[in-house]
């Protein structure tokens, strides 16, 4: 049976210390990973097809790019927070029904408040500024409006992540709802 070759082990043997190789609690750094990917992935799939799809829609239309990539962003953020906060909902409700508690219109309020913690910030600065440069730009410099498109959301995307992750870490970690 062959085992997975551990570097970090092989390193450390090797130089005897940890001055090369810092200890890191990879599999912390997985399961996080993980954890942000089932969170983050399903609705952003589901919003990319409909960027697609409006973006191509209002091309076809208008001949307009900069309204296509407006109006885009515009349905991809409807599309993504009303995927998330219906996702939310259904697992704040099930935790409520286990702890033989009801699911209220205060539950669905933090549901609200919760998403507003999470993506305010990136939000902010994703919809309004951020994808709407990247969606109307990206094509233009690919010179194909449909991989443009998908280049200039995946690199809003990682734009708009950065303070949305760092926002949802501290929002778990302070509010206990």
């Amino acid at each position: 049976m062959i085992k997975s070759f551990n570097y970090a082990n092989f390193f450390n043997t090797v130089f005897n210390n940890n001055l090369f190789i810092p200890e890191y609690d990879w599999m912390f750094v997985d399961k996080k990973l993980k954890e942000w990917l089932k969170r983050y992935l399903p609705a952003n799939i589901f919003a990319t097809i409909m960027v697609l799809i409006v973006s191509w829609i209002i091309v076809l239309l208008t001949k307009n790019y900069i309204l296509a990539a407006f109006i885009a962003s515009i349905v991809e953020t409807i599309t993504y927070y009303s995927f998330i906060l219906v996702r939310d909902v259904i697992y704040a409700r099930k935790l409520s029904i286990s702890k033989n508690r009801k699911y209220t219109f205060v539950s669905f309020l933090k549901n609200v408040r919760n998403l507003f913690l999470e993506f305010g910030v990136g939000e902010v600065l994703d919809t309004f500024i951020v994808r709407p440069f990247f969606l109307y730009f990206t094509p233009r410099l690919v010179r194909n409006y449909t991989i443009g498109l998908i280049i200039g959301k995946y690199v809003s995307d990682l734009i708009f992540y950065i303070p949305t992750i760092i926002s949802y870490e501290l929002r778990k970690k302070h509010l206990k709802d």
